[in-house]
């Protein structure tokens, strides 16, 4: 077995206008038929069919759900863990970032929403806990892959207090991934890798503080 992981950008659908082409949020407004075909045109690219594919109710939360079946009724959390073949697990965003994880050794996989309420929720450290204790995972054995989400320099929050957080604000910016490598290192992960792409300034991918109405592009990580 192997583990397969990857990110979609906006290319390659056939949905228009904001939401051009490859959207594959259902939530964002855009015409639900050609969301769902959207969806099948993925699923396709990676060889799957579109009931192999595991979306999440995102809702900026620390809920974590286990799959263990296929189809899979939508669950309503912000993070997803599975050791099954043939599952593809996605995260959408469109400046959040999609986190991806898997173990190595036993090839367990987990996709990850991780905004700022993750961030500030300590959701990682939450999902490699549950990774622990239900699959036997070991920290050692642990591979991170962040893909491209809003930069720093280009997410403004003001004022917003976020307490112990706010160390990494800077004239009211916050950087997420400088948030994100002080848990990664406070966890003890070895193996990680964080992209350097803003999806605020690259139009390549979705970006909702740059467009406000768009579409989703995702994360997605799966067994073979």
């Amino acid at each position: 077995m192997s583990v397969f992981y990857g990110f979609s950008d906006t290319k390659g659908g056939v949905s228009n206008r904001n939401y051009s082409s490859l959207n594959l949020g259902l939530h964002v407004n855009d015409d639900e038929n050609l969301v769902i075909q959207n969806r099948k045109i993925f699923a396709n690219k990676l060889g799957f069919k579109s009931e192999n594919l595991v979306f999440m109710d995102q809702i900026h939360s620390d809920n974590i759900c286990i799959i263990d079946k296929i189809p899979y009724p939508t669950p309503t959390c912000d993070a997803i863990i599975t050791n099954l073949k043939n599952v593809v697990l996605c995260v959408m965003v469109a400046d959040c970032m999609p986190v991806l994880l898997f173990d190595k050794s036993k090839q367990i996989i987990s996709a990850v929403h991780l905004g700022r309420a993750g961030i500030c929720a300590n959701l990682l450290t939450k999902v490699i806990q549950k990774m622990i204790a239900k699959f036997e995972c070991k920290i050692d054995d642990l591979k991170l892959i962040v893909g491209p989400h809003i930069q720093g320099k280009c997410y403004e929050i003001g004022n917003l207090n976020l307490e112990k957080f706010n160390k990494f604000k800077k004239d009211g910016n916050f950087y997420m991934n400088k948030a994100l490598l002080s848990e990664i290192n406070e966890i003890g992960l070895k193996d990680y890798t964080i992209s350097e792409i803003c999806t605020h300034c690259d139009k390549n991918y979705f970006s909702y503080r740059r467009d406000k109405i768009t579409g989703r592009f995702c994360g997605y990580i799966y067994i073979k």
